[in-house]
């Protein structure tokens, strides 16, 4: 039976895109309102957006979902490419190698998470969401860079 050879580089990005998936289903922001009486009326509350918030999720729903699918399209590929027998992909998609699809990428989730980090967030919360997501855009980014150095090129077992 023939061992799974992945590069620790499409390790990296494997799991990457994994938890980056999972983590968009999490609280991206929190929104929290001290409660408060008024009389007979009690005032205050959370609320949780996930990347997928939809209109009501304070701009997340467009931004955020895009550097899910980064993360999903190079997991994908990594995937498809390691463990599909049989399967293969081209070469060159829209004239950029693999490598230059993942670093490509990579730049986009970590870049868009950076701008979630330093941007005016008013009265929100970053959630766990937010956190995990901002780690495996990074994640994503070093396992491309990864790639693209053959720093992450050394897997399998040594010839005899």
């Amino acid at each position: 039976m023939d061992k799974l050879k992945l590069s620790p580089a499409n390790i990296v990005i494997l799991a990457a895109g994994a938890v980056m998936l999972i983590a968009s289903f999490l609280t991206f922001y929190k929104l929290s309102i001290p409660k408060e009486v008024f009389g007979s009326i009690s005032i205050g509350g959370s609320k949780s957006y996930s990347a997928w918030g939809g209109a009501s999720g304070f701009g997340v729903f467009g931004i955020a979902t895009v550097v899910v699918l980064c993360g999903i399209v190079m997991g994908a590929q990594v995937a498809v490419a390691g463990f599909a027998k049989g399967q293969t992909l081209p070469d060159k998609v829209l004239g950029l190698t693999w490598d230059q699809v993942h670093l490509a990428l990579g730049f986009q989730a970590a870049l868009l998470m950076f701008a979630f980090l330093i941007r005016s967030k008013g009265p929100l919360d970053f959630g766990i969401g937010f956190w995990l997501m901002l780690l495996a855009a990074i994640a994503l980014l070093v396992g491309a860079i990864m790639r693209v150095t053959g720093a992450g090129a050394g897997a399998g077992p040594r010839p005899a």
